[in-house]
């Protein structure tokens, strides 16, 4: 904890972060309560809400997302390919473990009929290869189940870590985008990592899954929109947007930075930091 104190005035374009040690918040640094964009952490929000449908039986991820696509949006999908499509179960969305996906969306409309007009392979075997894609398509799916998945994430927000009128982004179609574009501050970051450390010690559910291995990544695993590095549970955006969730510690560090270049070496501090 010392060296990564002492690092802090040195750490590139950082904004705010906090330590919470057994339910207390025992270091904050910056402005905590200011909301910047959080990037591909949307990602972990929206897992959190598929959990909530899931345990619920509304969702069944291990069956295919085209199951919870409409028979118009299914036609966007090329002939030669949608029978392939067909067969994908939700956990691969989850899991990012379909190759073949460009980045992000291009362009001010028809983000869905990109993500289904891709030029892929889908019967191709599971690989880690991210992109938005996959989230894009799992929060239309759960559009389609929830009908209006922005309120329904903006309650699971409110239940599970008392956010209130949380700023996020809608495709051109009208639906949460699930991939990127929410805002948060580093205390709302911090209780939603509180909500999964308390979750994370569950031996089944949903939570049990996403926040454990599912898939190998080049740096250590990926669960369900999360990442687990060095035996901690990540939630990432892509410019030093953190939240670390150590269960052997009992903590969770939350830290939001606003450049363009993620510093690694904050975070290789913040998860290795000995907190008790």
């Amino acid at each position: 904890m010392d060296k990564l104190k002492k690092y802090l005035p040195d750490a590139r374009s950082l904004h705010s972060l906090t330590v919470n040690v057994g339910g207390e918040q025992v270091f904050k640094y910056g402005d905590i309560n200011e909301r910047r964009d959080v990037y591909s952490a949307t990602k972990s929000i929206l897992s959190i809400a598929v959990g909530e449908l899931s345990d619920s039986g509304r969702i069944d991820i291990n069956a295919p997302l085209s199951e919870y696509l409409t028979s118009s949006q299914l036609l966007l999908l090329p002939d030669n390919r949608r029978k392939a499509f067909c067969t994908l179960p939700i956990t691969r969305f989850l899991t990012m473990s379909i190759k073949g996906y460009p980045f992000r969306p291009e362009g001010d409309s028809g983000w869905l009929s990109q993500a289904l007009r891709c030029d892929i392979d889908y019967t191709a075997a599971a690989q880690f290869s991210y992109s938005n894609f996959p989230a894009l398509l799992t929060a239309a799916a759960c559009e389609n189940v929830t009908g209006g998945l922005s309120g329904y994430i903006q309650n699971i927000l409110l239940l599970t870590a008392d956010i209130n009128s949380a700023d996020y982004k809608l495709t051109p179609e009208g639906f949460f985008y699930g991939a990127s574009g929410m805002k948060l501050t580093c205390c709302e970051l911090e209780r939603i990592g509180l909500y999964l450390l308390r979750r994370s010690y569950e031996s089944s559910g949903y939570l049990s899954h996403a926040l454990s291995k599912q898939i190998d990544t080049p740096t250590g695993g990926y669960g369900f929109y999360f990442w687990l590095e060095d035996g901690c549970i990540c939630i990432s955006g892509k410019w030093g947007q953190k939240c670390i969730i150590s269960k052997e510690q009992g903590s969770v560090i939350s830290y939001l930075s606003t450049g363009q270049q993620a510093d690694n070496t904050l975070y290789t501090l913040a998860l290795n930091a000995k907190l008790c």
